[in-house]
């Protein structure tokens, strides 16, 4: 590895604990009937009484929002209505990436439904780029169409609007994305970020919004409320699909949203999504998790919009021919795979590049650019670099057709708004939109140099240092005797962790190798160690029952570390390379799993650290997580 790129191991961290009250902690204790580590963990998630606690733990849907709180949504319903009555074709304006795609679903199942058939649009990634464009518009026009429906878009799609009220064309548009200084000129304008919004949720995806829309058209269209909360129901597998894979906060409203919609998923009628779940092996006599969603299921709904054609996973998710149904999941497991080529392909050039100039690792903001890097792709490399870096990233493809354009996507690290530096470099950009973790960008090649001066410039006037330094956040401390099967099992209550509910990060305090034993290496991929409390007072009687972690492919001379590519040196021993190296193990107690975040096994007196991960909660299956 050249001077200048650092081991992300190597990187500084900033290790923070979460604060809590002890006298909150001991409360919830003895009003949820919880564990002690339990309660802790509810306490630092800033729950403060039993009624807080319980609905976290057990959200229901009863306490959704009203659908007719977010700002022109009664302007919403009444053009639909006006439509259906008057029998005039609808169009629903997706978009290429899970949220946009589910959103489309829905709707599209939801005026079939209805008994309507509305024509779903989803744009040409490569060709259309993202949100409504001129050429989508014409091609509806032709079609006959005289109202559209966003859906996870528009709210910045001014221009497209005003074409399509040229044409004739109504627009309503349901957005999740922050808006600009000022709104499209549509018919309506749904979206929770909206200044003049008063929703009491902000965290709704795409999909949430256009749930919303349904929930709310069904009721102006006065349909039997059993049958509404039936269909609404049947298609809220899409919602948590969505929300997930678009990485929103899994806390207030979108928690009953999702809880409700994996249980959907694991007994869906979708015959797409039961294809899938089939071919990738989901057991459906068991609960399916935000993991399995975010690391199985997305990617390969997303592969399509990426490397091939999006109409396919929409076909996925609309389809009623169990037959085709199958087909389709096969292909986009096939375009999954071309994704991955393609997305080492990139992050080695870019890697390349880093290496050749490691003086782009001196910019607050990591921008790399480079030709012939997919446009599918250059999201997901940006997101390896801000894990490998520790730094925000902006990954840019080189137009194919114009080569004095770049074009790509920016991801976040928590405490920089990633959206609002971009709003301050407008100057050097063609177009940018997204939200504070991640956006979409545009630029003349030429303004590439000024356009990182100008994001250098952002940050040294309004971005601390400290806030551009990577964190390790714990959730808490904990005895080794605390992780017991109970206390596991009430953690478990704690899901759907993603987003703004991590799960669980322990720091496991006074740790030493059982016996003295050293890291023992199993199957020559592995290394198995037994770790033991250190009393503050010796035990008289029986010592204390050790627990064994598990740190899955670690590094070796012929294999390097996965977090980082690295090598060790020959001579280096396993224990002496992980003295400079995270990693992720497992950790199990008797019949209790979990997993083990383990810095360095010869100073385990020190520190340890323990996720609580909900794939060995679930006691079906095995993950290692690996260190960021």
């Amino acid at each position: 590895m050249k001077k200048g790129v650092v081991p992300p191991a190597l990187l500084p961290r900033i290790w923070t604990f979460c604060p809590f009250s002890t006298e909150v902690a001991q409360s919830l204790e003895r009003d949820m009937q919880v564990k002690p580590l339990v309660a802790r963990l509810l306490a630092a998630r800033g729950l403060l009484t039993a009624a807080q606690a319980q609905f976290f733990l057990r959200p229901v849907l009863s306490s959704i929002h009203d659908a007719l709180l977010l700002k022109d949504m009664d302007v919403a319903l009444e053009r639909l209505a006006r439509a259906i009555r008057e029998d005039e074709k609808i169009a629903i304006f997706g978009d290429y990436d899970v949220d946009g795609l589910t959103a489309t679903a829905l709707l599209t199942r939801f005026f079939k439904w209805l008994g309507i058939e509305a024509i779903p649009y989803i744009p040409d990634r490569l060709n259309e780029g993202y949100g409504m464009s001129r050429e989508g518009v014409d091609l509806l026009h032709e079609r006959g169409v005289s109202l559209i429906v966003t859906v996870d878009n528009g709210i910045s799609c001014h221009r497209e609007i005003d074409h399509a009220r040229s044409l004739d064309i109504d627009v309503v548009v349901t957005d999740h994305h922050r808006p600009c200084e000022t709104l499209p000129q549509a018919v309506a304008v749904v979206d929770p970020h909206r200044a003049d919004c008063e929703y009491p949720f902000k965290g709704l995806s795409g999909v949430g919004v256009a749930f919303k829309l349904a929930h709310g058209l069904a009721r102006f269209l006065d349909k039997p409320a059993p049958e509404a909360r039936a269909f609404l129901k049947s298609v809220m597998d899409l919602v948590a699909l969505g929300t997930v894979a678009d990485v929103m906060s899994l806390l207030g409203e979108n928690r009953p949203l999702v809880a409700y919609g994996l249980d959907a998923l694991r007994q869906t009628a979708n015959p797409g999504l039961a294809a899938m779940s089939e071919m990738l092996g989901v057991d459906p006599q068991k609960p399916i998790t935000s993991e399995q969603v975010a690391f199985l299921f997305a990617p390969r709904l997303n592969a399509a919009g990426r490397t091939g054609n999006a109409h396919d996973a929409l076909e996925l998710l609309l389809t009623d021919d169990r037959q085709r149904a199958w087909e389709l999941a096969k292909h986009l497991d096939r375009l999954n795979n071309d994704r991955r080529r393609f997305e080492n392909e990139v992050l080695d050039m870019a890697m390349s590049q880093i290496e050749d100039e490691p003086e782009l690792l001196d910019d607050p903001v990591l921008v790399v650019a480079g030709e012939q890097w997919h446009q599918g792709v250059v999201g997901i490399v940006a997101s390896r670099l801000v894990d490998r870096f520790g730094k925000p990233a902006i990954v840019l493809g080189i137009d194919d057709q114009d080569a004095q354009c770049a074009k790509g996507s920016a991801r976040s690290i928590p405490g920089f708004d990633v959206h609002q530096a971009l709003a301050a470099s407008a100057a050097c950009l063609h177009e940018f939109g997204g939200h504070k973790m991640a956006a979409g960008v545009t630029l003349p090649l030429a303004n590439l140099a000024s356009f990182r001066a100008a994001l250098s410039d952002y940050v040294r006037k309004n971005v601390r240092p400290e806030d551009l330094v990577p964190r390790l956040e714990l959730d808490g401390i904990a005895d080794l005797a605390e992780l017991s099967f109970d206390a596991l099992d009430q953690i478990d209550l704690m899901r759907p962790f993603g987003q703004d509910n991590h799960a669980p990060l322990i720091g496991l305090m006074r740790c030493r190798l059982a016996n003295g034993e050293p890291p023992q290496e199993i199957g020559g991929n592995h290394l198995k160690l037994r770790l033991v409390q250190t009393p503050d007072i010796p035990p008289k009687g029986r010592p204390p029952r050790p627990l064994t972690a598990m740190w899955f492919y670690y590094p070796s001379p012929t294999r390097p570390c996965a977090t980082c590519s690295e090598t060790p040196n020959p001579s280096m021993s396993p224990a002496a390379f992980a003295s400079t190296h995270g990693t992720a193990a497992s950790l199990s107690n008797s019949r209790s799993k979990t997993s083990v975040f383990q810095r360095n096994p010869e100073i385990l007196p020190h520190l340890t650290w323990l996720r609580s991960c909900i794939s060995f909660l679930s006691r079906t299956r095995f993950t290692s997580i690996r260190s960021r």
